[in-house]
């Protein structure tokens, strides 16, 4: 084929507020009609989510994004609840097919979750939210079949409730799960390195559903101090990162080797620094943990892990082989504006250009295909007919 085939490892997708209604028990629509009082006029973004992440000084910043968004109003905000409007912008972006996250902190996130910080809303409200959420996707995808993967949200504080949400997830047609990536911090529960888990990691395993952390998620209570703008950005990454390590060094990955796990939209580049890191202490000062971990740090995430980049520059590319050719995917981020929608050819071509044909075949979408488990015999006329040329990348 003379065409890449490009899946989007990063899209947002969610109802516009109110519509989670249907979805949600009876027994918390009350709730959710003084959730939804929360929002602030104009902005899509709710007042927990600005008070948790520095109040004012953050709230310059959602107005910023919410002034560039409407430039795309009319097209790809609707498509994050319009199957047939995604499908049509994404295809003109030359993508084929997507795996679906929340639409975080604007209007039409999962219910009960427009907040950063972990416990704003009682765990019983969350866990309904995330139901409602997983539903209305579940709907959504079957809209597009095949070419749309939604990743089920699941809460965490009721082990034997995330079991069977995840069990559901799977039955729905759902491709993947989305976990909280950070836990401990706040005492209320223990790091994910706690036996109280294994349930969770022993269902997606044996349901082949992914795990999925996500970028800003994860981050603690700033408040409305010097440079909690910025102070939110530069550790957010490291936040969602953090499960790798916790997941790898308890012997996680070990126990399930069929245990898949992708970090997206927290960058790239940090795989090749900690890996080395992780394996001189494998290999030197702690080599005790041999015993119990038969693996380096290096062959558990060759073998079980993946991330999500955006190529943006050239940074992500030079270090493609440091993290793993076969282990990266690429995500547009569609359809907020900080991802590369709806230019994408053209910022893949400025950040691939020279990068061998294979290679970016496999960066853009084979290991995407793996991943998920995508159709490739329905996937492969539409990206003949969509899919960028050769040349323009």
């Amino acid at each position: 084929m003379d065409r890449y085939m490009i899946i989007s490892a990063d899209g947002h997708a969610g109802v516009p507020e109110g519509g989670y209604r249907q979805y949600l028990e009876s027994q918390y629509h009350h709730e959710y009609t003084e959730y939804l009082k929360g929002y602030l006029p104009g902005t899509g973004a709710h007042r927990k989510s600005l008070e948790n992440l520095g109040g004012a000084v953050f709230g310059k910043e959602v107005t910023e994004e919410t002034e560039a968004q409407k430039e795309v109003e009319a097209g790809g905000r609707v498509g994050a609840w319009d199957p047939d409007r995604r499908i049509k912008e994404v295809e003109a972006d030359g993508i084929v097919a997507e795996v679906l996250f929340p639409d975080g902190s604007l209007k039409n996130n999962a219910p009960f979750f427009a907040s950063s910080k972990p416990g704003s809303y009682p765990y019983e409200l969350q866990a309904a939210g995330a139901r409602a959420y997983n539903r209305w996707l579940a709907d959504f995808c079957s809209k597009q079949p095949g070419r749309l993967a939604g990743l089920a949200v699941i809460t965490i504080h009721d082990v034997e409730a995330a079991v069977s949400e995840i069990q559901w997830a799977k039955q729905a047609g759902l491709m993947g799960v989305i976990m909280p990536a950070s836990v401990g911090d706040s005492g209320d529960l223990p790091f994910y390195n706690h036996p109280r888990y294994e349930p969770i990691w022993a269902t997606c395993a044996e349901t082949a559903l992914p795990l999925h952390t996500h970028v800003g998620s994860a981050v603690p209570d700033y408040g409305g101090l010097p440079g909690a703008r910025l102070i939110f950005p530069t550790e957010s990454s490291w936040f969602s990162h953090r499960p790798l390590w916790f997941l790898l060094w308890s012997g996680v990955f070990e126990r399930y080797p069929k245990l898949k796990m992708v970090f997206t939209e927290q960058g790239s580049t940090w795989v090749p620094d900690i890996l080395p890191r992780m394996d001189s202490m494998y290999h030197g000062l702690f080599r005790d943990i041999q015993e119990t971990l038969p693996l380096s740090p290096t062959e558990y995430w060759e073998r079980q892990c993946f991330v999500s980049a955006m190529f943006r520059d050239r940074t992500e590319r030079d270090a493609r082989h440091g993290i793993g050719v076969n282990k990266l995917v690429w995500g547009s981020d569609y359809p907020h504006v900080e991802g590369s929608w709806p230019h994408s050819v053209k910022t893949l071509h400025n950040a691939l250009e020279g990068v061998p044909e294979e290679e970016t075949r496999a960066m853009l979408g084979e290991n995407a295909l793996g991943v998920y488990g995508f159709d490739r015999k329905l996937l492969e006329p539409i990206a003949s007919r969509v899919g960028p040329k050769i040349d323009e990348i």
